[in-house]
């Protein structure tokens, strides 16, 4: 009985070790759908990313502040 639950748990493990851990950009888009602005060319939501980017640029990461911007505050095609 034992044997069958540790092997699940270790499968648990494994698929979310395998999965990967999501990049700060994953959990600015996360809170972006969350407040409900979804869609690429929405206007009101690369906004929001452009102001996320610069409070994570003055919180001193650049770089993340960097792929936030190319990732949600690009103008889409028209």
């Amino acid at each position: 009985m034992v044997v069958p639950l540790l092997v699940a748990a270790g499968w648990g493990v494994f698929k979310k070790l395998a999965g990967g851990l999501p990049t700060p950009s994953d959990h600015v888009g996360m809170l972006l759908d969350q407040l409900g602005l979804h869609g690429e060319r929405n206007n009101v939501r690369r906004l929001t990313a452009h102001r996320f980017a610069k409070y994570i640029e003055a919180a001193g990461h650049p770089q993340v502040a960097e792929d936030v911007r190319r990732r949600f505050d690009s103008p889409g095609e028209p």
